[in-house]
């Protein structure tokens, strides 16, 4: 038997034997030999996709800026290029975070879309299209006249040199031209449309019918980065008993989340003869620019005028003046008969309402 065990040991079933030893040994060392995914490696993009992403998503809705909306798909992009170009967690983390991203931006994208049909774009690109005169369109119903007759020496016939508050305002104009109130309501200030029952029937009563025929920009007072602005106009009307009349008008115009509209209650204006002389006022419904005739200081005048008791210093013809942050309104009223009183002495009549002139102390 002892001969035989070397033959045993040269036999194919012990090779065998010690080959499959040997692999087990060898595996461990393998294993060991190979690289370790590194839970570290990718914890700046974990914290990017999974907290400064989000955040930045939430921004881009709250707040109204284009830029945040831009900042978050161009960030979105460069992370989820980076995530699969490093092989960046497991595949399928990443193909839930590719659908998941891809959404969001689908949303900043059409709120990107929604934001460049505000108004002021509206407005801009109706003023590039009308060098002079509005498209034919509207200037078929104008009879080719509503244009810009008499711009003052700051402005040019440039739509460049034109203010953001002036595109506007003339957007408006083009819309009222074609008494599309619908339209017009679109420019018109938020705070005034959100007050109002039904702004289109609102407004439709306070133009009363008319329509612009052709105007002239006379003065533009402030700059863009004012909150409020006017904008006196020179507009020649097409009443309804086909009889045209000039008027000029001081617009307010408002400036909310950078864009300007204008303000309805600021629409009324005086008229004037043909070289602008001998102006006579005009009552428009619901308009605040009318002037108020000073009442007699002799006797009780029955007005009531308004001011703002944290330390304004005008006294209005309205409680809800455009001149007066709209945190204030309503303004508190008092008697004008009182307004020479020690109380009321060093307020200064509103150039903006039409509040009545303080008489004098010696009649």
């Amino acid at each position: 038997m002892n001969s035989n065990r070397g033959q045993y040991n040269s036999a194919p079933l012990y090779n065998m034997k010690n080959r499959r030893r040997q692999q087990q040994e060898e595996k461990p060392e393998a294993a060991q030999a190979a690289p370790q995914p590194s839970g570290r490696r990718f914890k700046a993009l974990s914290v990017i996709m999974s907290v400064v992403l989000p955040l930045l998503f939430l921004l881009s809705l709250l707040i109204p800026s284009n830029g945040l909306r831009w900042a978050f798909l161009a960030f979105a992009a460069v992370s989820l290029i980076a995530m699969w170009a490093l092989g960046a967690f497991v595949k399928s983390a990443r193909n839930t975070l590719t659908v998941v991203y891809g959404a969001l931006a689908v949303v900043i994208s059409l709120a990107l879309f929604m934001n460049s049909q505000a108004p002021e774009s509206r407005a801009a690109s109706a003023g590039r299209s009308r060098p002079g005169p509005v498209p034919s369109s509207t200037a078929g119903s104008l009879g080719g006249m509503l244009e810009t007759t008499e711009a003052p020496e700051e402005n040019t016939d440039s739509d460049a040199n034109k203010s953001a508050a002036q595109l506007q305002l003339e957007g408006f104009l083009a819309q009222w031209a074609e008494r599309r109130v619908d339209e017009m309501v679109k420019y018109c200030q938020p705070a005034w449309v959100s007050a109002q029952t039904s702004p289109e029937t609102t407004l439709y009563q306070m133009i009363q019918g008319s329509r612009p025929v052709n105007y002239s920009v006379e003065r533009v007072e402030g700059s863009d980065n004012d909150s409020t602005r006017t904008i006196t106009v020179r507009v020649l009307f097409d009443e309804n008993n086909n009889q045209q009349v000039l008027k000029r008008l001081q617009v307010l115009m408002f400036r909310v989340n950078d864009i300007w509209y204008v303000g309805p209650q600021s629409l009324g204006g005086v008229v004037i003869d043909e070289n602008g002389e001998n102006a006579e006022p005009t009552i428009m419904p619901a308009s605040t620019i009318a002037p108020t005739p000073t009442p007699n200081p002799n006797g009780g005048s029955g007005i009531t005028v308004y001011y703002n008791t944290d330390g304004g210093k005008y006294y209005h013809a309205i409680p809800n003046c455009p001149r007066v942050d709209e945190k204030y309104w309503p303004l508190t009223g008092f008697s004008f008969d009182l307004i020479n009183s020690q109380e009321f002495k060093n307020l200064v009549a509103c150039p903006n309402c039409g509040a009545p002139a303080r008489p004098s102390v010696s009649q």
